[in-house]
């Protein structure tokens, strides 16, 4: 049995032990507002209805029985919050997303902190090997350390914590200070940085540290250790280690399962088996108890509280399951690459537990109020509540964020998943004084849909394109974003205009080009000559490269034939690769037959005319390579030469459209001509074969744009290869493949 399993339905809701039965201290009158009814089919939400009715004046909320307090055997405090959902005093507005100059962050929820005498953010970023750093606006300011082996190095900045020094000097800084602790697990050490980003120095991890958050103060140190039992069951174990030695606070069980793969026979956790939820406040720790909705508290070596609300755990189904392998932030990622298995073979090897915890996370603002976000009926955050500092419940907040860190009471940093790229994206949230009940009412309305990515504009919330076919917001360039099903790709509606296709005179001098010994003479012939193009109609182009996610959805409808590996780059939201001129089509076909729409492959033109997206120099950003703008051999990003990149892991261009000029070269409609010569001005294809071609028939693929493992030169907007690359082709050499993959296209008729 797991020992983190909270009371079976009889004890639920009930005092625990004998108790003294006492209420909780009688509180000033003050008028509320009746809360919310969340009606459920099973346990997913078909609709919440909201009771909106006259604020109705109460006093000590304990009278009318929304709230209890008993006392158990042990003096343990035990506070039954009753009631239903009621909305929060106040609103939740996304101010701003974090990014590096780059756009490369990949924050983690143990990997977030605020410094709020500096009113800083920093933020362990493991893909770059970095601290990145940001004002209270969201602002970025700088970056600690860099990747290497060397004190104030990184080979994996995996968690951080605020420590505070009681003393007269802390850490050689005059005077009390806080300063900022960086877990590197790879080498195994603390190393410790002033505000103002000093490096103060390393030491030696003390702890069996199995990944996720820590926090240390004047005498512990406490973090999650892990260990095993022949095989059959993993514990984590909540441990602080201090002068009196480690005592464990609390421990999760994971059952093991024998799965056998590919890569053998091996014991794995179940899919959705529960993890241990906690978080530290000061010389307290908060912690999830079980599977359904029961936050204790620990401090001074000895459990002091237990909070509990009547919301059962989620039933979990095969889909939720296959879907957080997905998740680019998720556990499995490195182990379905290691083993070369699907999502769907993960699950049907190691299957999933039955039931999800509703709570999801934790956090403690600077008055002591307890944020805890929880799920309503899926994978992710829907909801947050907010418990006082003595345990009561005070209300919910509608929001998709996951509160990690505050900068005050009024002002947090939330991690969120953007659905379209599967990646984990960190916002500076602020709470406003405004009632809920419009933004409640909104999710009322729209129960049962699938959840919405979000952009920031300014200070407002500015809602992306819903998985529909209709007309939707324009993005940051004006240009209509929409889908044509909830997992149809995200397309950007382009304008019709002229170009000029091809490269431009001087552009090999400028870009630095003409004394590149690893740039063909072919390659150079293949842009030219420069034609001026005209595109006449709008069309649509995805924002993004297919993905496997994207893929596989093809592959589970019996749409596409084709299951490619991804090399151990890993799935997801990376770009499909190991795909073939000839296995698009077949996607473009299952498209086609699901939507009702006319999707295919751009032709030539059209891929320059959106990479150039209005621009006259070698790349959308100038004529100059930069760093940290794409992913090639020479590009300066964390993936050079390496592997892909999860889409939109860089700015997009002016136009919304992500990665055109590198991750993974993209197969066109065109056949593969030497050069410019005889090519339409039309903005379509080129479909007929080169002179003497066998039997008149098109046999070489045209492929635009460079890829990871690709020179320099390759990343601008009138690269074109293919002469030696076959419709069939799916760049699968073991050393050499994998750079290559495509883009959808769809005709757009305003008729």
């Amino acid at each position: 049995m797991s020992v983190n399993r909270s009371a079976g339905p009889a004890e639920r809701g009930r005092m625990i032990g004998p108790g003294s039965g006492g209420r909780l201290p009688s509180r000033p009158e003050r008028c509320t507002a009746t809360g919310i009814s969340i009606l459920r089919k099973g346990s997913f939400p078909v609709s919440a209805l909201i009771l909106l009715t006259a604020l109705s004046c109460r006093g000590d909320p304990a009278s009318d029985l929304n709230s209890a307090i008993h006392r158990d055997s042990a003096n343990v405090a035990i506070i039954e919050n009753h009631m239903e959902d009621r909305p929060f005093d106040g609103r939740i507005v996304r101010m701003a997303d974090l990014a590096t100059p780059d756009d490369a962050l990949s924050p983690r929820p143990w990997g977030v902190v605020a410094h709020r005498a500096t009113q800083r953010v920093f933020v362990a970023d493991a893909a770059g090997g970095r601290i990145a750093v940001f004002d209270a606006n969201g602002a970025f300011l700088s970056e600690l350390g860099r990747f290497g082996e060397g004190p104030g190095e990184f080979l994996l900045p995996g968690a951080l914590a605020i420590e505070a020094c009681d003393d007269e000097s802390c850490r050689g800084l005059a005077g009390r200070a806080e300063v900022v602790v960086a877990l590197d697990p790879r080498r195994a050490v603390l190393s410790r940085w002033s505000a103002d980003g000093e490096f103060l120095g390393e030491e030696r991890m003390p702890a069996d540290y199995r990944g996720f958050a820590f926090a240390l103060g004047p005498g512990h140190f406490t973090s999650i250790a892990s260990s095993g039992n022949a095989g059959t069951v993993v514990e984590q174990r909540l441990e602080v280690q201090g002068a009196a030695g480690r005592q464990v606070i609390h421990e999760v069980t994971q059952e093991m399962t024998l799965a056998s793969l590919p890569c053998g026979t091996l014991p794995a956790p179940r899919v959705l088996s529960p993890d241990l939820v906690w978080t530290p406040a000061d010389r307290e720790f908060h912690y999830l108890h079980g599977l359904g909705y029961r936050i204790d508290t620990w401090s001074d070596g000895a459990l002091r509280r237990s909070v509990r609300r009547p919301v059962a755990p989620i039933a979990a189904t095969r889909e939720m399951a296959v879907a957080a392998t997905r998740i680019d932030s998720g556990p499995y990622g490195a182990f379905m690459r290691q083993c070369n298995v699907t999502a769907e073979e993960l699950v049907a090897a190691v299957g999933h537990a039955e039931e999800l915890a509703p709570v999801i996370g934790l956090a403690v603002d600077p008055g002591g109020r307890v944020w805890v976000a929880r799920r309503i009926g899926g994978l992710l955050p829907e909801a947050i509540d907010i418990l006082d500092a003595g345990g009561e419940y005070l209300g919910t907040a509608m929001a998709d964020a996951l509160p990690v860190a505050f900068l005050s009471e009024s002002r947090f940093v939330g991690l969120r998943l953007e659905s379209s790229t599967g990646t984990l994206r960190a916002s500076v949230h602020e709470i406003r004084d405004e009632p809920l009940s419009a933004g409640i009412q909104a999710r009322a309305d729209g129960a049962g849909q699938a959840a919405r990515p979000r952009a920031v504009e300014g200070s407002e919330e500015v809602v992306e394109p819903t998985p529909t076919g209709s007309p939707e917001s324009p993005n940051p360039a004006g240009l209509r974003e929409f889908r044509d099903c909830p997992f149809c790709p995200l397309m950007v509606e382009l304008p019709s205009g002229r170009f000029l296709m091809g490269r431009a005179e001087g552009e090999e001098e400028r870009a630095g080009l003409s004394r590149d010994p690893n740039r063909p003479q072919l390659a150079r012939d293949s842009e030219m000559p420069r034609l001026e193009v005209e595109i006449a109609q709008p069309f649509a182009l995805g924002k993004y490269e297919v993905t496997f996610e994207e893929w596989e959805q093809c592959v589970a409808a019996g749409g596409c034939t084709h299951q490619p590996t991804d090399r151990g780059f890993g799935r997801g939201n990376r770009p499909v690769i190991h795909v073939s001129r000839l296995d698009a089509e077949e996607f473009l076909a299952w498209l086609r037959d699901l939507t009702g729409q006319a999707y295919r492959l751009p032709s030539s033109a059209e891929w320059e005319y959106a990479a150039r997206a209005r621009t006259n120099t070698a790349r959308w950003w100038g004529d100059e390579l930069g760093a940290g703008r794409a992913v090639c051999n020479g590009c300066g990003s964390a993936w050079d030469d390496r592997s892909t990149a999860p889409v939109g892991s860089f700015p997009p261009n002016p136009w919304g459209l992500h990665d055109m000029l590198s991750n993974v070269s993209e197969v066109v409609a065109d056949c593969w001509h030497d050069t410019h010569v005889g090519h339409p001005t039309d903005g379509s294809p080129r479909l007929e074969a080169p002179a003497g071609w066998p039997d008149g028939e098109c046999a070489r693929a045209t492929w635009r744009g460079g890829g990871w493992s690709h020179y320099t030169w390759t990343v601008r907007a009138a690269t074109r290869t293919g002469g030696n690359m076959g419709l069939d082709y799916r760049a699968d050499h073991p050393v050499a493949g994998g750079s290559r993959g495509f883009r959808v296209a769809r005709t757009v008729d305003h008729r």
